[in-house]
């Protein structure tokens, strides 16, 4: 069975055979089995196919293509849009936090496209070529959104074991908490939160509508996955708040440190400050300054500034200052 593929832009193109295995799309294989096709978003090639060839609806080739999505589904007669979102392993798209996969859905035909390499699609074309995939497209969407899940548990609990091992530091005053890397689990918290709540939503949403219309999804499967997902959002708000009361925490510290620097300051001025006065009321060059003519002027003098931070101190000590 001839397929009409796009003449660049498709890093896979995979014909399921219903037993857990896949051959490429230009190999013969058993007719009318469904197909996944893996495609480069940004190629121009993809572009144009999606818009005339595909036999895709305009709306959706539209949100296909998409530069800035948010995770959501959308079910139609013909088919279902998924748009979800995954943690960011590609070293080539460092200024991402997540990026997308976009799926188009039908009984007999998968199409995924992305901008950067998703190793949850990785993982399960491996799988295919293994002879231990998916045996329908149903399936399959079902492992992918799976692997996206999976491959976010590790990364969480890498922040949640920063987070705890820095609140253990926050507890001892001498300890040196890196501020930096606390403030970017919080902000990666917060992005991850603000991609991961759509798509529970999203994934809800597609085992409501979608698990009717494309056979083969146990819902028992599909509701875990919802689960471990709502489970790592609240992962998420756990973090934020925590990463927050840290935060505050330290504030807090470091306000008590300088006011505790700014009290001992001030009690050195007030201890100083007398001083300061008779020596520089003594140091006017004027006549008729006491002791200036006697040998032991300086050592009375001496004499009497100890005693004058004694006494300053005596009424500091009974009014409970220092």
């Amino acid at each position: 069975m001839d397929l009409d593929l796009p003449d660049s832009g498709l890093v896979f193109g995979l014909r399921l055979d219903g037993r857990g295995g896949a051959v490429p799309v230009a190999a013969d294989g058993e007719a009318g089995r469904p197909v996944w096709l893996h495609l480069e978003r940004h190629d121009p090639a993809v572009q144009r196919w999606l818009a005339a060839a595909a036999a895709v609806p305009a709306s959706v080739a539209r949100a296909l293509l998409e530069e800035d999505t948010r995770p959501r589904c959308v079910v139609r007669p013909d088919g279902v849009l998924l748009i979800l979102r995954g943690i960011n392993f590609d070293p080539s798209a460092e200024h991402e936090e997540t990026i997308a996969i976009r799926l188009w859905i039908t009984a007999g035909r998968l199409l995924t496209l992305r901008r950067y390499r998703i190793m949850a699609v990785t993982d399960q074309r491996e799988a295919l070529e293994a002879g231990e995939g998916a045996s329908t497209v149903a399936e399959l969407v079902l492992r992918i959104v799976e692997r996206l899940t999976a491959r976010m548990v590790p990364e969480i609990d890498g922040m949640e074991e920063s987070l705890v091992r820095m609140e253990v530091e926050a507890l001892d005053d001498g300890a040196a908490i890196d501020r930096d890397r606390l403030s970017a689990i919080r902000r990666r918290a917060l992005v991850l939160h603000r991609y991961l709540a759509p798509q529970r939503e999203a994934l809800a949403e597609f085992g409501r509508a979608a698990g009717e219309r494309l056979a083969g999804i146990d819902p028992l499967d599909f509701q875990e996955t919802i689960e471990r997902v709502t489970r790592l959002v609240e992962d998420l708000d756990a973090l934020r708040s925590r990463a927050a009361i840290v935060e505050d925490g330290l504030a807090l510290k470091t306000a008590e440190r300088m006011n505790r620097n700014m009290y001992w300051l001030s009690i050195v001025a007030t201890v100083f400050l007398p001083i300061g006065f008779v020596t520089g009321l003594l140091g006017v060059n004027v006549g008729g300054i006491p002791g200036a003519e006697s040998p032991w002027g300086f050592a009375g003098l001496a004499a009497l500034l100890a005693a004058l931070i004694a006494l300053e101190i005596w009424i500091m000590r009974r009014a409970r200052l220092i």
